[in-house]
């Protein structure tokens, strides 16, 4: 049987503006030093480009951030402001120490639909530890004066915090506290999470998710199927526009670029022969022929893994911005599976 590993629409792209963090949180491979090729920022005629091929295609979705930090970008108010003028719904994913209130407001009055905000740890001494920076008073702070904003000028713009449980024992405790410090306290939208291994490169690092839920099915995450196509500001060899499989090959990126948008037409790469092969890997359950889907425990079936949140329509498997569900994508059998329990 011929198996159909061609996609013909792009509804979302996450496009990664600035590859560098000024944070080393812990629980992220940026910590470790993320590979030099991958740290830089995208220029903004190759943003241009890259959503100008997307838009015949269905696109509908962009999210201004991959693993980096989005605010280190100075034209990211300008990239908005692209995105806005053609009708298409922005997010920047930020760790929230460089939003001020007067950066937030210029991104709204760019037009931006959703600002999400890292916020991991559920006091001072938690975040300092998790955030790997002294921030939460101001961070707390500056996100109180966005949301004063948003009420006082009547921007369109949506802010979110993200939240991760870091010790799955003290699940409720760290809830309750993260709903109490950051979500009743700034009267916002969020979402809580557990923590995941970052495709198996943290298996064996305390992160619990791939441990305690290693007897669920395996499956696929549905990511490589769907109409959603993941670019990274830098690539290899200097290049910029790396296309890769999702943002969990954060850290070993080069591993996994399917082609480069700086040379290479977007939907090229999208039908390109490895992206073909990698659907096929993930339509035939032969997720063990690529090794940064091999321990990844995003490939099991945690619906619990999304703790708690108050944003209507997220559920488990859906996209933060577009909530597109990955889910959607995945084959309810493998075809011609060789995919052993996990």
């Amino acid at each position: 049987m011929t198996l159909n590993t061609r996609i013909n629409e792009i509804k979302q792209i996450n496009l990664e503006m600035a590859g560098g963090c000024n944070l080393r949180c812990p629980m992220c491979p940026q910590s470790t030093g993320r590979e030099k090729d991958f740290m830089k920022r995208l220029p903004l005629e190759e943003f241009r480009k890259i959503i100008d091929q997307a838009l015949p295609l269905g696109l509908k979705y962009v999210t201004l951030n991959g693993s980096g930090e989005p605010l280190l970008h100075t034209g990211l108010e300008d990239a908005v402001a692209y995105l806005t003028e053609r009708g298409l719904s922005s997010l920047i994913y930020t760790n929230g120490t460089r939003l001020t209130p007067e950066r937030f407001e210029r991104l709204c009055q760019s037009g931006l639909t959703v600002c999400k905000v890292s916020c991991m740890g559920w006091d001072r001494a938690s975040y300092t530890k998790w955030m790997s920076v002294d921030a939460f008073d101001q961070v707390r702070a500056n996100l109180k004066a966005c949301v004063a904003i948003l009420k006082e000028k009547g921007y369109k713009a949506i802010l979110q915090t993200n939240h991760l449980i870091h010790d799955y024992d003290k699940l409720e405790y760290e809830k309750q506290m993260y709903l109490e410090n950051w979500v009743d306290y700034l009267g916002v939208k969020a979402e809580i999470w557990l923590t995941h291994n970052w495709a198996g490169q943290y298996a064996n690092d305390g992160v619990k998710r791939e441990q305690i839920f290693r007897e669920r099915r395996r499956r696929s995450c549905g990511r490589p199927l769907a109409p959603v196509i993941e670019i990274r500001a830098g690539g290899l060899g200097g290049k910029h526009g790396a296309v890769v499989p999702c943002p969990y090959v954060l850290g070993m990126d080069s591993k996994a670029v399917m082609g480069h948008t700086e040379d290479t037409p977007l939907m090229d790469i999208v039908n390109g022969e490895k992206m073909q092969a990698l659907r096929a890997a993930h339509l035939t359950g032969a997720f063990d022929s690529v090794d940064y889907c091999r321990g990844c425990d995003q490939l099991l079936e945690i619906e619990e893994s999304l703790v708690w949140t108050n944003i209507e329509g997220r559920t488990y498997g859906t996209s933060r911005v577009s909530l597109v569900s990955y889910l959607d994508y995945v084959p309810k059998e493998p075809c011609g599976s060789d995919a052993a329990a996990h």
